[in-house]
């Protein structure tokens, strides 16, 4: 089999520390922030043992980049939807999916890109630069927030106030905390207070507050005297405040509770359900879960129960327009409508996705369908979800197999451990050594290696055997 041998050139233990690095260095009530140990001796060793990693595109490829970047001491974030990822160590820095580093390992934190900035940490100060490392913001602040709607919260000698894109101070760092833009206004306190400033950085809702949540669709939650209410943006009071806790939910409504009960409020401020509820969920697919007396059910945003609350258990929302409840230790599921379409009979049922649901009956596992009859029959130890069309399924000989949409048995139960398919490859494991198959069960890769990684967007496979890791053809060449 044609093999490439990684050029590795691996750090000394005593480099290998991650630095700590969160998404972004403001904490939610301002008495911690992320700190960093320097040294400078310890520095300069790092920047120069970095320039001994390979990570040419031609060397690491793809997902290998992240296993490379891990087994070297550092933390990989996601990749975002432009193909950035951040990566943090003793020095911190980003790369693109091919591996390449759009900014170098020079800084001592780095957050995520918002609105083209990113904020990074260097000689104990933070500012911010573009993607093409070049310099916006100064590093003179003791911390920053993340930008939205063009503007940022910076910190200076324990105060908080705003920046806009440009590094323009909008206000002066006064303020004892602050929060993020939105609908065109930041939240700030002082003295123990909250309010509101505009993008020139004036006063426009007194700083009165005990707390402020940021405006949405024209209004804002507000504490006075530890009752919550609601004001419009000129600071005219919509909702008095009776309120003893909000929840603001993603999808606009907002959860309201009066002594220990919950209700809603609609996007507008107006009533839509009033507290009577134990507990009282979001709204996903127009159906929020509400529970009472230790009953759970769910009610449409009118306020309607359409399941009735009747249920001991179910799943937190509708997919495929069902969702699984269970009743007396039993599991079936309903429509929107309230309507008992699937049985209450089996041990465990998971919501419905592509019209299939896992199923659980008597301690065997399978696939049903929405009309209740078997998709996958009941008969395995174990069963996994379906990826590129085959589900991976234990059989009673206690050996991993592969079945397909239909139940058909594709990849016979012989392998210690599976897992699922990616690019018509998956990776198994067979008396103790790991491989990989195609969808026909052929041996893609042979059972010679402690682990398989993945394969690259360029079809190669890592691997590692012994320690060292390596990349191999996908088409297995001798």
């Amino acid at each position: 089999m044609k093999i490439s041998r990684l050029r590795i050139t691996l750090f000394a233990a005593a480099l290998l520390i991650a630095a700590g690095c969160g998404n972004w260095n403001k904490s939610s009530n301002d008495e911690t922030e992320a700190t960093v140990t320097t040294d400078n001796t310890t520095e300069t060793t790092i920047a120069d043992s970095t320039a001994n990693l390979d990570l040419r595109p031609d060397t690491l490829r793809g997902d290998s980049i992240v296993k490379m970047l891990w087994n070297n001491g550092y933390e990989v974030w996601g990749f975002d939807e432009d193909g950035i990822s951040v990566v943090c160590g003793k020095k911190c820095g980003l790369i693109d999916r091919s591996g390449n580093f759009i900014v170098p390992l020079k800084y001592e934190a780095i957050q995520s890109i918002s609105e083209n900035r990113i904020a990074v940490k260097l000689n104990g100060k933070w500012g911010f630069i573009d993607l093409s490392d070049s310099v916006i913001v100064e590093m003179k602040y003791d911390g920053v927030s993340f930008f939205s709607e063009g503007m940022a919260e910076v910190k200076m000698n324990g105060k908080w106030g705003y920046i806009d894109k440009n590094g323009t101070e909008i206000t002066q760092q006064i303020y004892d905390d602050s929060r993020p833009f939105s609908n065109g206004m930041g939240v700030v306190k002082l003295d123990g207070k909250w309010g509101f400033v505009d993008r020139s950085g004036h006063i426009v809702i007194p700083i009165a507050y005990d707390y402020v949540f940021g405006f949405r669709k024209g209004l804002a939650w507000v504490k006075d005297n530890d009752k919550w209410g609601c004001i419009d943006t000129i600071g005219n009071m919509v909702i008095p405040p009776k309120y003893d806790e909000v929840c603001i939910n993603y999808d606009g409504s907002t959860g309201i509770k009066d002594g220990d009960k919950w209700g809603y409020v609609g996007v507008d401020g107006s009533v839509i359900v009033n507290p009577k509820y134990d507990r009282a969920e979001a709204f996903i697919n127009g159906r929020a879960l509400v529970s009472m007396n230790g009953k759970i059910g769910f009610i449409d945003k009118s306020g309607t129960e359409v399941v009735p609350i009747i249920f001991d258990n179910s799943r937190s929302f509708f997919s495929d327009s069902l969702v699984a409840v269970c009743l007396h230790r039993k599991w079936g599921a309903v429509d929107m409508d309230g309507r008992l379409v699937i049985p209450l009979k089996y041990d465990y049922l998971d919501n419905f996705y592509d019209d299939i649901a896992i199923a659980c009956m008597k301690g065997k596992w399978g696939y049903i369908g929405k009309d209740n009859k078997s998709v996958v029959s009941l008969i395995y130890d174990d069963i996994e979800s379906f990826e590129e069309g085959l589900a991976a399924a234990k059989s009673n000989n206690g050996k991993w197999g592969y079945v397909d949409y239909n139940g058909n048995v594709v990849i016979s139960f012989k392998y210690d451990k599976v897992w699922p398919f990616r690019r018509g490859v998956a990776t198994v494991k067979l008396n103790g050594k790991c491989g990989a198959i195609d969808k026909q069960g052929n041996e893609a890769i042979p059972f010679i290696y402690d682990s398989v990684e993945g394969i690259t967007p360029e079809g190669q496979y890592i691997v590692c055997l012994d320690g060292e890791y390596f990349y191999i053809d996908e088409q297995p060449q001798e």
